[in-house]
């Protein structure tokens, strides 16, 4: 069946260390619809996040592989935009600065400095962040932090984001919080997204 807008098939990676190698997953088989929001659930170590770095383009397959809007997945691209547990925020960058770094990559090329700009500020006011622009990250919690990951990502308008352990590194309230305003985020967008967690 072709037809799932992203399609694992028949996935292994296997880890070369020392000369010994490492299956971390095997013969996986994952489809996700346009629009549809997938969670994989797993232990740590089962290999979730090496299933969501072969989508991202960051660890190559041993057998098997990836396909997005029907072509074949061998390397990163913004078009698969991840956000990850730690933010991976830059520090001496507001808000603002880190989102329109990303926007400036993707639309740098083919848009004014005024697309950017609105670009930058519409993901931001998606995740609530505007009265915040200005701040840089240590100026603001950590639930804050992760908004501005997903505002960064979502700004790249990838054709699916991949989220890992988004929500791991904070409190359980924050935690819920943020779950709550993902969904409404996302059917707001209608994007796809494939998230990682251990967390049911």
């Amino acid at each position: 069946d072709m037809s799932a807008y992203l399609e694992i098939d028949n996935l292994s990676v296997i880890f070369k260390t020392r000369g010994t190698s490492f299956v971390a997953v095997r013969d996986v088989d994952v489809e996700v619809d346009k629009g549809e929001f997938v969670t994989i659930i797993g232990h740590s170590g089962c290999g979730k996040s090496t299933v969501l770095n072969v989508i991202a383009g960051l660890v190559p397959a041993a057998a098997g592989g990836a396909v997005l809007a029907g072509r074949e997945i061998d390397g990163p691209s913004p078009e698969r935009a991840v956000v990850f547990q730690n933010h991976s925020l830059l520090p001496w960058l507001t808000c603002y600065g880190n989102v329109y770094l990303a926007v400036e990559r993707v639309f740098g090329a083919s848009e004014t400095k005024a697309q950017l700009k609105t670009r930058t500020l519409s993901a931001l006011e998606l995740v609530g962040l505007t009265h915040a622009k200005d701040k840089r990250p240590n100026e603001i919690s950590g639930g804050m932090k992760q908004r501005v990951g997903i505002a960064r990502a979502l700004a790249m308008e990838p054709k699916v984001l991949l989220m890992d352990e988004p929500f791991g590194a904070l409190d359980a309230l924050t935690r819920a919080n943020l779950q709550d305003s993902l969904m409404e985020i996302q059917s707001k967008t209608g994007s796809t997204v494939v998230m990682i967690t251990h967390d049911v």
